[in-house]
């Protein structure tokens, strides 16, 4: 028999199509019970936490014990207002595994009441949100990299500019652009960069560059946002010249 060369297409359903968005996670699950103080984890939870499958018993003692230093007691605080007020809560913070390695975890919980409507136990997940956390520092890093690399191309034309109006060397220019990034308490690539946008807009430096240049750099209004020390950072050595 034939066959249809062309591949058949599968219905799509937008709903698992949505779902099914974004990187997988390891997940967990485990159980309190709050009138015993029973501790119950899956396989995953202690697998997430560098330990063999029932090789421990889990408590709020071993929890606490993989908490990162800095991020103590945020579980054990939640799950306590949980039991008192019966809200769910999600939090996220980090663990240090059995062998030494640092995870990003987000831990939720939610409450089971009794007839009575006291909270009896507690159930909810652990998700290894390590991946997702290092992807956004990644991308946040690129960003911060992008924008130094555009700040310090705007700085040095700007410097240009000066050099060329002021007939500085590179030092010199710069030592003037800190000082008029001091005075109006703004950064030095937004100096920078609205000394290049003023004379873009003035149709360029003209015959008196020098004078042009100042009255820019004069012009400049002080910033809404003080960066103390900010401008001082690139400064250089020297007194300013020229």
């Amino acid at each position: 028999m034939p066959t249809d060369p062309s591949p058949r297409r599968r219905r799509r359903d937008p709903l698992a199509e949505a779902l099914s968005l974004g990187r997988a996670h390891p997940t967990g699950q485990y159980r309190v019970d709050l009138r015993t103080g029973e501790w119950w984890w899956s396989e995953e939870i202690y697998l997430l936490h560098g330990l063999a499958p029932d090789s421990v018993t889990p408590s709020a003692g071993l929890l606490a014990q993989h908490k990162h230093p800095d991020d103590r007691d945020t579980v054990l605080r939640d799950l306590a207002l949980l039991r008192t007020t019966g809200r769910p809560f999600s939090t996220s913070h980090r663990i240090v595994d059995a062998r030494g390695r640092t995870k990003t975890v987000t831990v939720t919980g939610q409450a089971r009441r009794d007839a009575s409507g006291a909270v009896v136990e507690v159930i909810g997940m652990m998700i290894d949100t390590s991946a997702a956390h290092e992807d956004a520092l990644r991308r946040e890093v690129t960003r911060q990299v992008a924008v130094g690399l555009q700040d310090r191309a705007v700085v040095d034309q700007a410097k240009g500019v000066i050099m060329a109006s002021h007939g500085l060397d590179p030092d010199g220019a710069l030592d003037l652009l800190v000082v008029h990034a001091s005075e109006s308490s703004r950064r030095l690539p937004d100096v920078a960069r609205e000394l290049i946008d003023a004379i873009a807009a003035g149709g360029g430096l003209g015959g008196r560059a020098k004078d042009r240049v100042d009255a820019c750099l004069a012009a400049l209004e002080p910033g809404s946002v003080s960066r103390p020390g900010g401008a001082q950072l690139f400064r250089r050595k020297g007194a300013v010249t020229g």
